[in-house]
């Protein structure tokens, strides 16, 4: 029945998209598109060239001047000051490409429908007090809202967003949405978070290694580029050549994050990141598209002994929230590598611009692979640093909702992206052509944990997330314990979907 459902939905889209078309003939050039199901891809070519953009075909509607307004979050912390939106407003130009780009955007928009582009921010943990809020009082004030990964599940739950797949003028294959968020947290057919071009904060929360090349050239390590593309970047690797890097600095017979040198700087959310980057995940889904639980195999269990090896290494590995709590620890990250004092380190894509002030050159590579057979490199985007759009259940029109939000999305992919992607990323901070190839497989194979996302059962965040803060080795027996709660959080989360049809 739920396979029957999920094929109904699919086609009643079709007679909204239909519904929502001026009648011309299709840009996209072809037949209906498939979603993309591969670890290594989110995007789709869909007909599109170098030399030919493709956009949706949606009419030119007079929407009489409304405030098209996005609820979004900003955090008043140290370690976060730079993890505000820029990519959903912006008030004039000003030279910077991102934020031009924006502007850019939002005006053609905003003049094809008379609408008027606004942006509410507020501390983080008021974006889901502001929603409730407003739904429970019937308001129809905010059109989106972004979300924080980590919070939207029970939002969502409770009923409070609508499902994307229910969405009029919404085309979900298209490649400006970003199909690994479909493929891997969607539930019986209902999606209520969705990422694309529209933002770059994704892009910011994916995660990468960085190596620092003045230590890699004394140490004559292997060409790690190389390595890469021979599909030879693994756990074993990064072990390996983290050891026999570190250095007691101030002879005072001890190691210490702000004295020494080490191999590698790592932090609490590794953990789950390699889990996913080695091709497992806590949760996968059936052919029902129903939450199951997939930790606990031969290959997951030799996953964790790695992050085990490498997290307990306390003479040449780095555990930022070891630390945390007693000064800014991404602060030191950036210090650590800009003073060439760790030769690896364990990233969100957003640290490479407050790199831009180190003198030695540093490269970029994806996520470590388990070993050399498994097929793929794979970037886990962190739910920690990750936001979404979601839509409230309280707004008024859909279509209008569904319609700017897809122009905005496909507009971006010939805007904002090229903003952060080729001028911001490939051209501004990263030192040689080998990296700018690395973040084409970066940011081309991203992939979630609807386990580690919806948390079932705390078994992420509860044992995971910090065992290698709390110097755990040992999974088997804290999974058993676990595996009841997380399939009783399953259910429930699949009975609470169910009554929202």
């Amino acid at each position: 029945m739920k396979n029957i459902k999920i094929t109904v939905l699919v086609l009643a889209m079709c007679l909204v998209f239909a519904s929502c078309s001026s009648g011309g003939a299709d840009q996209g050039g072809g037949d209906a598109e498939t979603t993309e199901t591969t670890e290594q891809s989110d995007t789709q070519n869909d007909g599109e060239t170098a030399t030919e953009r493709i956009y949706p075909d949606l009419a030119a509607v007079d929407y009489g001047g409304h405030e098209f307004t996005f609820l979004a979050r900003t955090i008043n912390h140290a370690d976060w000051a730079e993890w505000d939106h820029r990519d959903l407003y912006a008030e004039e130009l000003n030279g910077d490409v991102i934020n031009d780009a924006v502007f850019n955007r939002n005006k053609k928009i905003e003049e094809k429908y008379n609408i008027a582009i606004k942006q509410i921010i507020v501390e983080n943990p008021q974006v889901e007090t502001l929603l409730l809020k407003a739904v429970k009082a019937g308001d129809d004030i905010y059109d989106v809202v972004c979300p924080h990964f980590v919070q939207f599940p029970a939002v969502a739950q409770a009923g409070n967003y609508v499902d994307f797949f229910t969405v009029p003028c919404l085309d979900l294959t298209r490649p400006w949405w970003n199909q690994g968020i479909i493929r891997d947290l969607s539930i019986i057919g209902k999606l209520f978070i969705m990422q694309g071009d529209l933002l770059i904060l994704d892009n910011d929360a994916m995660e990468a290694m960085i190596f620092n090349k003045k230590l890699h050239r004394e140490n004559e390590l292997e060409n790690l580029y190389d390595t890469v593309k021979k599909g030879e970047w693994t756990f074993d690797k990064l072990i390996s050549m983290s050891k026999g890097i570190s250095k007691d600095l101030n002879g005072d017979g001890k190691m210490y994050i702000k004295d020494d040198l080490f191999g590698c700087i790592l932090q609490s959310a590794v953990s789950n990141s390699f889990i996913v980057s080695g091709g497992e995940k806590i949760c996968g889904k059936d052919e029902n598209d129903y939450p199951i639980i997939t930790f606990g195999s031969e290959r997951c269990y030799r996953i964790m002994d790695a992050i085990s090896e490498l997290m307990l290494d306390e003479d040449n590995v780095v555990n930022l929230h070891r630390y945390e709590g007693k000064f800014p620890v991404y602060d030191e990250q950036v210090k650590m590598m800009e003073e060439n004092r760790a030769l690896f380190s364990w990233i969100r894509m957003r640290i490479v611009e407050r790199l831009r002030g180190m003198e030695t050159d540093f490269g970029i590579l994806p996520l470590p692979k388990l070993d050399k057979n498994q097929p793929k490199y794979i970037t886990h985007n962190d739910p920690h640093a990750g936001v979404g759009l979601s839509i409230p259940v309280t707004a008024s029109d859909l279509e209008r909702t569904g319609t700017i939000l897809e122009d905005l999305a496909a507009e971006s992919r010939y805007t904002l992206q090229p903003a952060y992607y080729e001028i911001n990323l490939r051209g501004k901070f990263t030192r040689d052509d080998e990296s700018q190839e690395m973040l084409d497989i970066i940011l081309g194979s991203s992939a979630y944990d609807i386990g580690y996302v919806y948390d079932f059962g705390n078994f992420a965040m509860g044992t995971i997330l910090h065992s290698g803060r709390d110097k755990k080795s040992e999974f088997a027996s804290p999974f058993e314990k676990a595996r009841d709660k997380m399939q009783r959080d399953i259910d429930k989360t699949v009975a609470a979907y169910e009554k929202l049809d």
